[in-house]
């Protein structure tokens, strides 16, 4: 999945590696699992992930692991950029399968509909539990 929606950087376990280099040399790390699309396959896909994650830090010493998760979202004008440097992309923009969230000052961005949220939130919470149990969550979105 990763290599559908993420050119131009490292594949996901050439930066596993270094995560895992980083965490060896004593210092705190962070995953960043983003973005987060409830697409076919999604739960296998982000387990496999998290499972890689899991053996690649997992006889890491003292580990100080924090994980932030970002579901796919975008705003009018980042789905009209997306859509002119990669015109041919399947990302899902679809304003009718979202739900649009309004901010402090009144901007729009279209998130997933409540339940999808959810569902998304609750599957991550459960799986990062059980593969990382000691990472701490900074924050959902």
């Amino acid at each position: 999945m990763a290599n559908r929606f993420e050119g131009g950087t490292a594949r996901v376990p050439q930066r596993l590696g270094a995560l895992r280099r980083l965490a060896m040399a004593g210092y705190p790390v962070g995953l960043t699992i983003a973005p987060i699309m409830p697409i076919e396959g999604w739960r296998e896909e982000y387990a496999s992930l998290l499972d890689d994650t899991a053996a690649a830090l997992g006889d890491v010493p003292a580990l100080d692991l924090t994980v932030e998760q970002i579901t796919h979202r975008f705003t009018p004008k980042s789905k009209d950029v997306l859509r002119s440097w990669y015109p041919r992309t399947q990302l899902e923009m679809d304003e009718d399968l979202r739900r649009a969230k309004r901010g402090k000052f009144g901007a729009v961005k279209h998130v997933y509909p409540a339940p999808v949220m959810r569902e998304l939130r609750e599957w991550f919470a459960d799986a990062l539990d059980q593969r990382l149990p000691s990472a701490r969550v900074l924050y959902w979105t």
